[in-house]
């Protein structure tokens, strides 16, 4: 891996993230195609990334007040259970069956918005 790529694909991933535009995608893509980093250690990675980039972006939108914070705490408390079942049934399906159905929604998503007027 080339720091300087990392570097990139970082302030590529933080802009986007802070836009509130899917960051993850930008660096899972990266970590799996041109890094060879194994899909649930992409997938931790980009977890790591995404606190800082989640906090500041938190905060100016908070600044700004553009956070409907009741809605916020509805959809942590319904996601919290779903992590715990994302993480086990990531272990079980295991990291090649994760990467072909990363690609597949990535496939999906890029038809959808070729599609769409």
């Amino acid at each position: 891996m080339s720091w300087l790529a990392i570097g990139l694909v970082s302030l590529a991933s933080g802009l986007l993230g802070a836009l509130g535009m899917g960051a993850g995608t930008v660096l899972l893509v990266y970590l799996r195609v041109f890094a060879g980093v194994e899909q649930l250690t992409a997938q931790g990675i980009n977890l790591l990334f995404f606190l800082p980039i989640a906090g500041l972006a938190l905060a100016a939108h908070t600044k700004h007040r553009l956070v409907d914070w009741r809605s916020a705490a509805l959809c942590i408390a319904a996601g919290l259970p779903a992590v715990l079942a994302g993480v086990w049934l990531g272990r079980a399906l295991g990291g090649e069956l994760l990467s072909k159905g990363f690609a597949l929604l990535l496939l999906i998503i890029g038809i959808r918005e070729l599609l769409q007027k």
